[in-house]
C-alpha cells in the first residue's frame, strides 16, 4: 500500500511548512495578470493553514507586494520576484546585491517596451526584475522571434539574465537567488520545521521543487513537462489543489 506522502503534515501541522506558487497555482491564468484573482473559498482555506502550520508563504514571480494583494491572509509570509525580495510585516527586503541592479532592470523595460508593442506584448518593470507578456499577443510564435532577435541582445548588454515563463520573457539581475534558495532562506529562519512542500506550476518552480520534501506540481496544457516529472504528486490545476490544501487544513 501507498504511503500517504501528505500524512506527517496532517499529524505534525506546526512542524510542518506549506509554500505556494501564486499565479496558475492559487489563481488560473488569465490573459492579463492585473485580472489574476484567488477564489474567496481558496483564501479561507489558506487562512486555516496559516492558523495551524508551523509556516506558510507565497513563492511568487510578481513583485511581492503585489502577491500580498492577491492573497491577503494574515500570516502569510511574502516572497516575490524570483525569490529575490520578501516582504514581511508589510517591509520590503531585497537579496543582497538587488537593488543596485534595480534602475538598470528599469531602463532595460523602457527600452524593450516599444519593441514588445509593435507585437502585441507589453513590459512590465516589477522592479527587482521585468516580464514580456505574450499572452495577449495576436502572434506569440512572431512575438517570441522578434523577443529573441530584438530584445534579448538589450537584456543581455545591459547583464541580465533572461529565460522564458510561462507566456513570458523574464529578465532579471545575475544573481544566486531563485525560488529555491528563497524557500532554503525561509526554512533556515524557521528551524522547528522540520518538512516542507511546494506547489508550482512553471519552469521558475523547479528550483524549489529540489529543496523541499514533497514537491506538487499544478498541471496545464502549458505547464512544462519537467514539472510533473519532478514532482511527488500532481494536481489538475488551481481547483485541484484547492481541493488538496483543503484536505491539510483539516488536520484537527
Amino acid at each position: 500500500m501507498a504511503t500517504d506522502p501528505l500524512a506527517p503534515f496532517r499529524l505534525d501541522p506546526a512542524s510542518s511548512a506549506i509554500l505556494l506558487d501564486v499565479d496558475g497555482t492559487l489563481a488560473p491564468i488569465v490573459d492579463h495578470p492585473d485580472f489574476s484573482a484567488v477564489l474567496p473559498s481558496t483564501l479561507e482555506v489558506i487562512e486555516r493553514l496559516a492558523a495551524r502550520y508551523g509556516l506558510v508563504a507565497c513563492v511568487s514571480g510578481r513583485a511581492a507586494v503585489d502577491a500580498a494583494r492577491l492573497v491577503p491572509v494574515a500570516g502569510v509570509r511574502f516572497v516575490g520576484n524570483h525569490g529575490l525580495e520578501l516582504l514581511e510585516d508589510d517591509v520590503l527586503h531585497h537579496a543582497p546585491g538587488v537593488e543596485e541592479w534595480m534602475p538598470i532592470v528599469a531602463s532595460a523595460a523602457r527600452a524593450i517596451g516599444p519593441i514588445a508593442a509593435e507585437v502585441g506584448a507589453w513590459v512590465e518593470d516589477k522592479g527587482a526584475t521585468l516580464s514580456v507578456h505574450l499572452r495577449e499577443a495576436p502572434d506569440p510564435t512572431l512575438a517570441r522571434e522578434v523577443l529573441v532577435t530584438r530584445a534579448v541582445p538589450l537584456i543581455t548588454a545591459a547583464g541580465l539574465g533572461w529565460r522564458w515563463g510561462r507566456m513570458t520573457l523574464e529578465a532579471r539581475p545575475p544573481l544566486e537567488q531563485d525560488k529555491g534558495t528563497a524557500v532554503q532562506h525561509l526554512l533556515a529562519e524557521h528551524p522547528a520545521i522540520v518538512r516542507s512542500l511546494y506547489a508550482g506550476d512553471d519552469q521558475t518552480d523547479l528550483d524549489a521543487f529540489v529543496v523541499v520534501d514533497v514537491a506538487i506540481a499544478v498541471a496545464s496544457d502549458e505547464a512544462p513537462a519537467e514539472l510533473g516529472a519532478a514532482a511527488v504528486l500532481t494536481v489538475d490545476g488551481p481547483a485541484g489543489l484547492a481541493t488538496l490544501l483543503e484536505s491539510l487544513a483539516n488536520c484537527e
